[in-house]
């Protein structure tokens, strides 16, 4: 006897899901145009990782709720936890300065690291549910269809923004890894030009 589960409910958990990445997201551009932090090449690659973790919930959401999606948000969160452990060593010597501004005692780097490793245990969790609960393959469910709306919107929303954000910073260039003081695309002469 296999135990079935309403994909409403492994709906309603993505689409809250799809609204942290979103929330953490909207926090990172408080930061880059409210407190002037432009994000440095391993920030807007933690970005990335935060897109793809949000991908796989937004194909649950609009495509039926299946196994691969959440496979795609937990490789999303492990190379966004990769990429914060790699930004931690990277700061862990003491003659480095931290990067940004801290939250709480904790670097933005090390808050990504911790979201990211909770966000691979979560993804796992949702697909041992998903498979064991013969869930696999379902479709579409009706529930909250304005609230999957909105965070879709938002979450695709903060994704064009990212990326506009990147090409506006580093233009045809690749990232930068010593951080950025400008947009390089919006650039007037500044004679500090890295």
């Amino acid at each position: 006897m296999v135990m079935t589960i309403d994909t409403r409910h492994l709906k309603a958990i993505d689409a809250a899901a799809l609204l942290g990445i979103s929330i953490v997201l909207l926090g990172a551009f408080y930061y880059q145009f409210a407190l002037g932090e432009l994000p440095c090449a391993f920030c807007n690659l933690i970005r990335v990782g935060f897109m793809l973790l949000g991908s796989g919930f937004l194909l649950n959401l609009h495509h039926g709720t299946r196994a691969s999606n959440y496979v795609i948000s937990a490789v999303g969160a492990l190379i966004g936890s990769l990429i914060s452990l790699l930004f931690m060593f990277a700061k862990a010597p003491f003659w480095t300065t931290p990067t940004g501004s801290a939250v709480m005692g904790l670097h933005m780097y090390t808050w990504t690291y911790i979201i990211f490793t909770a966000a691979i245990m979560f993804c796992l969790a949702m697909l041992a549910l998903t498979v064991g609960a013969g869930a696999e393959e379902s479709p579409s469910a009706g529930t909250f269809p304005k609230v999957r709306s909105a965070a879709t919107a938002l979450f695709i929303l903060l994704v064009g923004a990212n990326l506009v954000s990147a090409f506006l910073e580093n233009g045809f260039d690749t990232f930068r890894a010593g951080g950025q003081q400008h947009y390089q695309m919006l650039y007037d002469g500044d004679v500090m030009k890295p």
